[in-house]
């Protein structure tokens, strides 16, 4: 009786996403070692990918309880092994789909130049997208990211992002909390604040637009995010510090940083 139990537990796990091997799964050990060549570094610190437990590879979580792939950390330090890529490359989402119960992905520092075949609807579960230091992006990837609806943590510091940016494509993010936009050239958020555009990033509470070419214009623009608790400006084109009234009407800003910019030193009490 006990083995027919156990012949039924293997053949329903392979048929509702492949089967476990220790300790990970099959399916998405295979998709790790797909995604291997496009990440030549994973190799060179902790447990390298190829056989074994694919929970120990290097840069990979997986849950306690179901071994399923659960955070992928592929951020690179240097830019050295990537010399020969320089010009950029363009990352295929629809390789990440195995990974069912993925929260979090980090792409930092890998000279992404953009997605192709997109699919990111289909990653229902992640919550922490970083693609920080890939300068190469610039503001034509926001339509491929709205495609990750189940987004909380949205991370684009220093990815080319310049001029004025439609964030209003970002729309469809409702679940977004926190969005980075750190050390990039931004003057303007577009017409995500225009009266013909509806807010949509209701449960936004972290905003930071630090290291920017932001004007005082910014101030009036961020009155369409009433929930915000944490705003960075610091190091933006600021320089009347009276236009910090305009952000009366965040009541529940808890933290504010505008230092080290062009503003005035003083800045008025609510």
């Amino acid at each position: 009786m006990e083995y027919w139990k156990s012949v039924w537990v293997f053949v329903l796990a392979f048929l509702f996403g492949g089967y476990q091997s220790e300790g990970c799964w099959e399916i998405e050990k295979a998709a790790l070692l797909q995604l291997k060549p496009f990440f030549p570094h994973i190799n060179d610190e902790g447990i390298s990918w190829g056989k074994g437990n694919c929970c120990r590879w290097n840069g990979v979580e997986c849950s306690t309880s179901t071994g399923r792939v659960t955070r992928l950390f592929l951020e690179y330090r240097s830019v050295e092994v990537y010399n020969n890529i320089s010009q950029g490359w363009y990352l295929n989402i629809s390789l990440f789909l195995p990974f069912r119960e993925l929260k979090s992905l980090d792409l930092g520092n890998s000279y992404i130049a953009g997605f192709i075949d997109n699919q990111g609807s289909f990653m229902n579960k992640l919550e922490i997208l970083d693609l920080s230091n890939n300068t190469l992006l610039g503001n034509n990837i926001l339509p491929y990211l709205a495609e990750f609806t189940s987004l909380k943590t949205l991370l684009l510091d220093n990815c080319g992002l310049q001029g004025t940016i439609d964030i209003s494509e970002l729309n469809s993010l409702k679940n977004l909390k926190e969005l980075h936009l750190r050390d990039n050239q931004i003057e303007s958020l577009g017409s995500l604040f225009q009266r013909k555009r509806q807010l949509r990033l209701a449960k936004l509470e972290v905003l930071d637009l630090s290291f920017n070419h932001l004007n005082n214009s910014i101030f009036s623009s961020l009155a369409a995010l009433p929930h915000l608790k944490s705003l960075n400006l610091e190091s933006n084109l600021l320089i009347q510090s009276t236009y910090i009234q305009d952000l009366n009407v965040l009541s529940n800003l808890e933290k504010l940083t505008i230092s080290y910019g062009r503003m005035d030193d003083s800045i008025p009490s609510q």
